[in-house]
């Protein structure tokens, strides 16, 4: 019985720290991709662009020609 509290207790403990260390709010807020900084670079084929007002690299893809 007390083995069974204590796997509850543990389990319980590395939910709440896996939910609080994914909760980061980490990058750079913007409101326009123009307030996104200049030294920030994209890998090749990827441009910047401010999405759900963060600064973050898009990749660039290519229509397909479905003709």
């Amino acid at each position: 019985m007390a083995q069974i509290f204590k796997f509850v207790y543990v389990m319980i403990i590395f939910i709440y720290l896996f939910l609080v260390l994914t909760n980061v709010d980490a990058g750079i807020r913007c409101h326009d991709v123009s307030e996104c900084p200049k030294g920030l670079y994209c890998n090749v084929g990827s441009h910047m662009e401010c999405v759900k007002h963060q600064c973050k690299c898009i990749k660039n893809f290519e229509p397909i020609d479905l003709a």
